[in-house]
């Protein structure tokens, strides 16, 4: 069975291999919603602890551990409670939004939908913040009206000043919840021409969905999907969590030949054809045969993909730099281009590490932003609002 393994009677080299491989199964059973069965040695279930933390799956492992191993679930059961009262939190913040913004079009993405929708312990996906996404071309009443009712912006001046205008600014609400409150979904701008992706539009297509025992507004599953699969390829696709909600919301997909004109409108076909092949290799994510082709991916792109995840499955990741991650964050529509855009983000990864001093200052020496910064942000933003018009 997977995670089944007692490996105390092999040489230790072998041993510690098999020990990867027994938390790399059970981490994989956890998000297909099987209990995992945890060998007995004490290195193995220490070590599927520290996994399930790391993919972000911790309180799904706890519900699934409750009666075949309470020991371990009990060690979990933190992460339960935590990403319980988080997700009540949410639903009750989602709520106060809807009355702040009032008939201003905004919808929430990730977090509590996924969580209440998209997650096989409903309101247990783990996160950390409400992500709430508005037309940039009122950005300015959107803040204006919650600063007015007490939330508070909580950027430093060096964020709102960027140059490259982030996507998003960051406010804690009354009841201290952080929220990101974005006008795009990619946060910067080098990043943002890569990819074509319309407020507007994806404003257009919202619905509403039931959260915490209320209606919000979410983006529709063919937006949901794309999105999710892009924003995980972005970050590196390198946690099951992020895989488990693309293989969640896969499985309500009936029009896959919307899914492919959504992700090739943004130009994230390739984001989309790797996350998915890694759900199916993990999950067993249920996809058309044919996808690859919907999604007008080359041969070539699979071959380097599949390699890697072969080699290293990301359900065996317990560290954040890997192979995996830099190859989803280097996708590209065929396999010369991805590696080239491999070799390119690995030499900046190197110069980055070796530049003297590391990250420029750090938060106690950073300015925190006041009326000026703020008022220069939502310039830029309206100003780049009017550019793509």
């Amino acid at each position: 069975m997977a995670g089944s393994v007692d490996a105390s009677t092999v040489p230790t080299n072998t041993a510690s291999a098999r020990h990867r491989a027994a938390v790399s199964a059970a981490v994989a059973e956890v998000c297909r919603a099987k209990a995992p069965v945890l060998a007995g040695n004490g290195a193995v279930r220490d070590a599927f602890v520290t996994a399930v933390r790391h993919h972000r799956v911790a309180p799904l492992a706890h519900v699934l551990l409750r009666e075949s191993d309470p020991a371990v679930a009990a060690e979990l059961k933190a992460d339960r409670d935590a990403a319980m009262i988080r997700h009540l939190t949410a639903s009750v913040v989602l709520d106060d939004l809807g009355r702040t913004l009032g008939e201003l079009p905004w919808v929430t993405i990730k977090g509590p939908v996924l969580s209440e929708h998209a997650h096989p312990a409903p309101g247990l996906r783990s996160y950390t913040d409400v992500d709430v996404l508005v037309p940039p071309q009122q950005l300015r009443s959107a803040v204006e009206w919650l600063t007015a009712a007490d939330w508070q912006v909580i950027d430093f001046q060096d964020m709102l000043y960027n140059v490259q205008t982030p996507g998003e600014i960051h406010l804690v609400s009354p009841r201290g919840v952080l929220v990101d409150l974005h006008w795009s979904l990619i946060n910067m701008q080098q990043t943002r021409r890569q990819f074509t992706v319309d407020t507007g539009e994806l404003l257009d297509r919202r619905v509403r969905r039931a959260v915490g025992g209320a209606a919000t507004w979410t983006l529709d599953l063919a937006d949901s999907l794309v999105h999710v699969c892009l924003h995980a390829a972005l970050t590196g696709a390198h946690k099951m969590l992020w895989l488990l909600d693309a293989d969640q919301l896969a499985r309500q997909v009936d029009d896959w030949d919307e899914v492919a004109r959504r992700a090739a409108g943004w130009g994230a076909a390739p984001a989309v054809a790797i996350v998915l092949a890694r759900s199916r290799a993990l999950l067993g994510t249920p996809l058309p045969r044919d996808l690859d082709r919907r999604l007008g991916v080359s041969a070539g792109l699979r071959l380097v993909t599949g390699a890697v995840d072969r080699f290293r499955p990301v359900s065996g990741l317990t560290q954040e730099a890997s192979l995996p991650r830099l190859v989803a964050r280097s996708a590209r529509s065929s396999g010369g281009r991805t590696l080239s855009a491999i070799g390119r983000r690995g030499l900046r990864g190197v110069g980055e590490r070796l530049r003297p001093g590391g990250r420029a200052g750090d938060d106690a020496q950073r300015e925190p932003a006041d009326a000026a910064a703020l008022a220069a942000y939502l310039d830029a933003v309206e100003a780049h609002a009017r550019a793509a018009t």
